[in-house]
């Protein structure tokens, strides 16, 4: 009678640990991007130079410049994707100041062994004529788009990376490309 009583509880915890092993955990890699080991990118839309980086296996980067920001998308068709149109409306970069190298941080899952990316996250450095700041830009990644999904203020928020991550793991993760990117947490401290 006493091993009837555990059989539930077995049965239960079995089936918990395989439901846990189907769960596909989220990782971050992080990769670093600097011009000076980029390729030129075909292409000048934006009135000035455009390159082609390492960044995960199959997810190449395409950052370019142009007189009011950088532009950065990720991916095989990256410059033809939405991200490589889209920047902030303030003057930015994503360099820090007297810098040519920046680091996206990619939110993935593994399938069939390799890291599949649904998310990067980019910080930015903005200014306009009275203030300077950051903004964290987080972007959808799929073989099929790439765009804005969101950006965080990353002065005004003591936790913007934290709500960098949750936005990476659910807004882009699981939604389409919004037609304009959310300013999500609080705002203020930094030129958009």
């Amino acid at each position: 009678m006493t091993a009837y009583r555990a059989l539930p509880a077995a049965l239960a915890a079995l089936l918990w640990c395989s439901a846990a092993g189907a769960i596909q955990q989220v990782k971050s890699l992080y990769t670093a991007v600097d011009l000076s080991k980029c390729q030129p990118a075909a292409g000048e839309e934006h009135a000035g130079p455009a390159w082609s980086c390492d960044g995960l296996p199959g997810f190449p980067v395409y950052v370019a410049s142009a007189p009011q920001g950088v532009y950065l998308s990720v991916g095989a068709n990256a410059d033809k994707q939405r991200a490589a149109g889209q920047t902030l409306k303030s003057a930015n970069t994503v360099f820090e100041p007297g810098g040519m190298r920046t680091t996206i941080e990619w939110r993935f899952v593994v399938r069939g062994g390799r890291p599949v990316p649904y998310a990067t996250i980019v910080r930015y450095f903005t200014h306009d004529a009275t203030a300077h700041g950051e903004v964290l830009v987080v972007m959808r990644v799929t073989e099929n788009e790439v765009c804005h999904v969101a950006h965080v203020d990353a002065l005004a928020n003591l936790d913007a990376m934290v709500l960098a991550r949750k936005l990476a793991d659910t807004d882009a993760r699981a939604k389409p490309c919004p037609d304009v990117p959310a300013v999500q947490g609080a705002r203020g401290r930094s030129p958009m």
